[in-house]
């Protein structure tokens, strides 16, 4: 039976101590796995891990920010992989309050780090008041970067890959566009592939979970307003930032938060219905009798193992995961338990982030200790 193993991947690559919340992906195409974290210098620092026979262990990429001549950061840092364009990619806020890049690209003639620039400042986007969040569209060989402006709307930045090159733009405020509320924390957004859609989620200042989403169709490219899915679910108001993914294997669309009573709480929408619309599917944790939380909560899909997850740290700074297959006669939320405590790692310090590597057949989980050294916890089908 395939149980939860820890790996103070940090501590044993030689690398700095953290600061903040790190992040972690998997880039499919070149059969990594990376972690990218702000240290405790303001640097942006990576830890990468490559599948093979020999040697298959975490390696410390560097201050890839110092490398690479990008400015200190002043907050976490999002990163991704655009498995179309064969790119890595980490976008954070400086000290300046600008939105900035670091991307990497596998060719032939040579991969190295290289600094994109202050994406706000050459696209004239505003200044930001919260982190980034970054993701790849690939059936619309895109990438977006959104984040809360300092007046409290969420902005896009985004780049086209096309036969004329590949070169940022400023989508605008758009939730202003699409007369959606003013946003409070950070936003999260996402593709939906298998919808040939993208969803933007964020709290609004009436504590509310707001969406926004975007077709690219033919007759209109505009980004649509969702509406507030907790009040139109009857879900109650939102304590901590949402997180929304998609399960392509579903056919569904999700996000979770933390409610005010410290719960998880989900909303979740099934393409396959007949009627379309989002649901609210309870306070997840207390159904599966799982401990409270406390910060932000983070969900994903494990499209192999045909499973969603769903991670968060509990008021007594464990990593818990609660976990869900839909099936014919279970489908419900189950309490996965306290996996820090279950892998013998130590307590967090950050919330933490999850991932599924599906070429590997693992799920991974990355936080930061009460050390200040990164940690993981993986599990391998």
């Amino acid at each position: 039976m395939a149980k939860w193993q820890h790996n103070p991947i940090s501590a044993k690559a030689g690398a700095p101590a953290a600061n903040g919340r790190p992040i972690g992906f998997a880039w499919e195409h070149d059969k990594t796995q990376h972690v990218v974290y702000r240290g405790q210098d303001n640097q942006i620092h990576e830890l990468w891990y490559k599948k093979g026979l020999f040697n298959a262990e975490w390696k410390y990429g560097g201050a890839l920010s110092a490398m690479t001549g990008a400015p200190a950061a002043a907050g976490d840092p999002s990163a991704f992989a655009w498995e179309g364009d064969k790119t890595q990619h980490i976008v954070y806020r400086g000290q300046d309050n600008q939105i900035h890049e670091i991307w990497f690209k596998k060719d032939l003639s040579g991969a190295k780090w290289q600094y994109g620039g202050a994406l706000s400042a050459k696209t004239g986007a505003p200044a930001a008041a919260s982190d980034p969040f970054g993701y790849a569209w690939e059936g619309d060989h895109t990438q977006h970067v959104i984040y809360r402006g300092v007046d409290n709307n969420i902005h896009e930045i985004f780049c086209k890959k096309n036969i004329a090159g590949a070169k940022w733009e400023y989508g605008g405020a758009i939730n202003a566009k699409a007369i959606a509320p003013a946003a409070a924390g950070d936003p999260s957004g996402f593709a939906w592939e298998q919808d040939k859609t993208q969803h933007i989620i964020y709290r609004g200042q009436d504590n509310q979970i707001h969406e926004l989403w975007y077709r690219h169709g033919l007759m209109d490219n505009s980004w649509k307003y969702g509406g507030a899915l907790s009040a139109k679910t009857g879900a109650p108001s939102a304590a901590s930032n949402p997180m929304g993914f998609s399960w392509d294997g579903d056919h569904t669309q999700h996000v979770v938060y933390r409610s005010a009573d410290n719960q998880i709480q989900e909303l979740w929408f099934s393409k396959s219905l007949a009627s379309a619309e989002w649901k609210y599917g309870g306070a997840i944790s207390a159904k599966a009798g799982a401990q409270a939380g406390t910060g932000d909560p983070f969900g994903f899909a494990w499209e192999g193992d045909k499973t969603q997850h769903l991670l968060y740290r509990t008021q007594d700074n464990q990593i818990l995961e609660l976990w869900f297959r839909n099936e014919m006669f279970s489908a419900e939320w189950k309490n996965g338990g306290a996996l820090s405590a279950m892998a013998g790692a130590p307590q967090a310090a950050s919330d933490p982030i999850g991932f599924a590597w599906e070429e590997d057949k693992s799920q991974h989980v990355i936080y930061r200790g009460q050390d200040n050294q990164v940690h993981e916890l993986w599990m391998k089908k």
